[in-house]
């Protein structure tokens, strides 16, 4: 066996984890297992964490569930996109079913059931419990770029890295896309009068850097190329129908503008320097008339001992004869 084969054998090993509660929703699971992993690498370049598949038994029948755990959402959608199947009927951006499975995508989780479909509150019920699930930012706004006429159904893909962009994307040299300047991209395939397109969305950090892409990618011979913003679309290999396509892809940056506002008053320094003053003289008094009373009334019992007992002891002396 090869060092390479070797490493993906323990990359798909080290997948497994218990990621499935027991029970859940009254029904108990009854066995475990590793789900295999069909590309190892692109698991590795989507920050696959862990996998499980679990077998549940109880009062909804015998299913079973199976769970891949991600880095983030991005990467949750992106693995979501390249194992769900191509008839899997999509009721949104994060969900799809098959006549026998229902596929669903919740933060950096994506679960699979197989042989029940649970519904939204009993999905509810299952998000808390599982571990480590966190959504890293949200879902990625490339998927809203592509356009919805004649796209083909479940065709999206999303690049993160090398493998993705050569599995997907064949014709985009790595090294010319940037993948290494936390570039990312959503590939699709589209039906068109002339055969089978293909468009591909790059989102890069700065426009600046994507407008130096844009001249890089219109040396490709076969794609079209356009510039908005900080994203840069592909479209290949009709160049009237990937001009169709690139009309109706705009950037929509949000600007945030920063103006002057009132600045707070300075303090008053003297009026702060007065109060203090008055405040201590408040102090003063009071200490100075709290004494005042004290020697008061420790004069008057004085006198009074001195009247009544001839002295101004406080103690009582009594004289027994011998």
């Amino acid at each position: 066996m090869s060092p390479l084969s070797l490493l993906l054998l323990l990359l798909s090993s080290a997948a497994y984890a218990q990621l499935w509660p027991d029970p859940w929703h009254g029904s108990a699971r009854t066995s475990t297992s590793a789900p295999p992993i069909a590309d190892p690498m692109l698991w590795a370049e989507y920050g696959g964490q862990a996998s499980e598949k679990a077998v549940y038994n109880g009062p909804v029948g015998r299913f079973s569930a199976t769970a891949w755990r991600l880095d983030d959402s991005t990467a949750a959608l992106a693995w979501f996109q390249a194992i769900r199947p191509a008839n899997c009927a999509s009721s949104s951006l994060t969900a799809c079913a098959t006549p026998g499975a229902q596929f669903v995508l919740h933060q950096n989780y994506v679960l699979l059931f197989e042989g029940w479909r649970p519904l939204p509150a009993e999905l509810a019920e299952l998000y808390p419990q599982l571990p480590r699930l966190r959504s890293g930012g949200g879902l990625p706004l490339l998927p809203a770029y592509l356009p919805e006429k004649n796209r083909v159904r479940n065709s999206e893909r999303y690049v993160l890295g090398p493998h993705s962009l050569q599995r997907f994307l064949p014709a985009v040299p790595a090294a010319l896309a940037g993948l290494e300047d936390g570039v990312e991209a959503q590939v699709a395939s589209f039906s068109s009068p002339s055969g089978p397109a293909t468009l591909a969305v790059f989102y890069f950090l700065t426009p600046q850097l994507a407008i130096l892409k844009a001249r890089e990618f219109e040396k490709l011979p076969g794609f079209a190329v356009k510039r908005t913003g900080a994203f840069v679309a592909l479209a290949s290999p009709s160049p009237s129908f990937a001009a169709t396509i690139l009309r109706s892809i705009e950037s929509q940056s949000e600007f945030v503008w920063n103006t002057p506002g009132k600045l707070p008053e300075m303090p008053n320094v003297a009026g702060m320097l007065v109060a203090i003053a008055e405040l201590t003289g408040l102090l003063l008094i009071a200490c100075v008339a709290g004494g005042l009373v004290f020697a008061f009334f420790r004069a008057y019992f004085r006198n009074r001992r001195i009247r009544l007992a001839g002295t101004d002891s406080p103690f009582t002396f009594l004289h027994v004869p011998d």
